[in-house]
């Protein structure tokens, strides 16, 4: 998973020429690699934004830098894998460097990246917005980073220097969770549910585009707890309805909502709110209910069904994608084609395929042999296979609704001739721009012609980028 933009706001346009104009060597940087979920980003965001609010550069982690920060994830053992994967990385890009670690994986086991990156600057979530003032100080212990770094301070008098962006910002509503599936770490490693104020994220909402973004992604880890106790989800509809009002806002998303607290009414906001896209992801797991029942799910496959069903009824070219675990415990080859049967009939236009692997300190990792015990890995490799090519399937078909039309993409990324990004419904576009100028964050209307590689490919119409409002 990329890591998320940088946002700083703006400042007097004096102090930014003298920091500008200050030697590049003096400027301490940082690289920043996130691992996970939406809320991870938003983490890993509000740190790069504390860094380069004290004066850092930030670079590209595959660059050289003093800092490397690594937001980690444990959902699964291989994301636990990648995690070490990036320590080791920055730690032998550049041995001097501090190399600080936080997450969910460093929450869990910090002992596992001593070998990775040793002397590593490890912290849990719970200390993740120490970081920045952690890493400094143990940076200034780095004779020669800690002279330049103070001439920096005394060349720019303390104040930031802006990174801007024009893409998007993630909007944490929500973090922890209250409920126990039983192959889950994360309420282990992020806490109890803890819920925002609507003001508070209203607030954060106009920051993020007065510092220039024009897509919020609204998330959490429980995104259902930020209704009112007991309630419904007029509470996350009304904040999406006020936020798609922001001026200068050109998209709103929501994150992943629990199938059990899914209702008409969210359905009815995500779909018909201006500026809200037309995408939700609902993560499904297994369309078996003995499988649900094990894995401690709180709904039922007839009622993941009965919302999915009815998110096409209300919008037929709306983007829903989903998360499958292949392989629980005891999985049977009954429950698997009940999983598949489930998919086919949902019609997902992706769906986000997890081979199952035990995570310690969780229900199911402790109870195997009650649970059926692990399934034969070649039958899970198998399953995994199947999955992913019926996930293919259904892309395909999602997608040739839209071949010969008009679409809009958000512009993420570049090459010599060509741009990419994300359509309102979620699918990622490649569009052919010839030597036309377009930026990271312009909105750009294109014409389908094909679905290809899990992408559509298609021409630019119009001639430059739509201007911000």
């Amino acid at each position: 998973m990329s890591s998320p933009i940088s946002l700083l706001p703006q400042m007097p346009r004096e102090i930014k020429d003298r920091a500008l104009r200050s030697p590049s060597s003096a400027r301490p940087t940082f690289a920043l690699y996130t691992l996970g979920c939406k809320v991870n980003q938003y983490d890993s965001h509000q740190i790069a934004r504390m860094l380069v609010a004290q004066g850092f550069k930030r670079v590209e982690f595959r660059e050289t830098a003093d800092l490397y920060v690594i937001d980690t994830c444990t959902v699964t053992a291989q994301a636990d894998r990648k995690s070490r994967q990036a320590a080791s990385r920055a730690h032998r890009k550049n041995p001097d460097a501090v190399v600080a670690i936080t997450g969910c994986a460093a929450t869990k086991d910090a002992a596992q990246f001593e070998r990775a990156a040793p002397g590593a600057l490890v912290l849990s979530n719970a200390e993740k917005f120490e970081l920045p003032g952690r890493a400094i100080e143990r940076l200034r212990s780095i004779e020669q980073w800690a002279q330049s770094y103070a001439e920096l301070r005394e060349q720019t008098g303390s104040e930031p220097v802006p990174s801007p962006t024009r893409e998007r910002a993630v909007l944490k509503i929500q973090d922890g969770c209250n409920h126990k599936c039983s192959y889950c770490i994360i309420p282990k490693v992020r806490g109890e549910s803890v819920v925002k104020t609507t003001e508070q994220l209203m607030r954060e909402a106009r920051e993020f585009v007065l510092e220039g973004a024009r897509e919020l992604v609204v998330t959490g880890v429980s995104m259902g707890d930020f209704a009112e106790k007991g309630g419904d989800n007029e509470r996350i509809n009304a904040l999406l309805r006020a936020v798609s009002t922001i001026e200068g806002l050109e998209r709103v998303r929501t994150s992943s909502l629990d199938p059990a607290d899914v209702d008409e009414d969210w359905l009815q906001a995500v779909a018909k709110t201006p500026g809200v896209m037309p995408h939700i992801h609902l993560a499904l797991q297994s369309g078996s209910r003995g499988v649900l029942r094990r894995m401690r799910r709180r709904y039922s496959p007839e009622m993941y069904l009965k919302w999915a069903v009815r998110w096409r009824e209300i919008e037929p070219l709306a983007g829903l994608t989903t998360d499958v675990i292949v392989g629980f415990p005891g999985e049977t080859e009954e429950e698997w084609q009940e999983t598949m049967e489930l998919c086919r009939a949902a019609k997902f236009s992706a769906i986000h395929v997890f081979p199952y692997s035990p995570r310690e300190n969780t229900f199911a990792a402790e109870h195997l042999p009650e649970l059926g015990g692990l399934v034969n890995p070649q039958v899970q490799q198998r399953r995994v296979h199947e999955l992913i090519a019926l996930g293919d399937e259904l892309a395909a078909e999602f997608a040739a609704k839209f071949i010969g039309q008009e679409n809009e993409i958000l512009v993420e990324g570049r090459g010599e001739s060509w741009v990419e990004g994300l359509t309102p419904a979620y699918m990622k576009a490649r569009v052919e721009v010839g030597d036309r100028k377009f930026e990271k964050g312009d909105l750009l209307r294109f014409q389908v012609s094909e679905w290809k590689d899990d992408q559509f490919h298609g021409l630019a119409i119009q001639l430059e980028a739509a201007p911000a409002i």
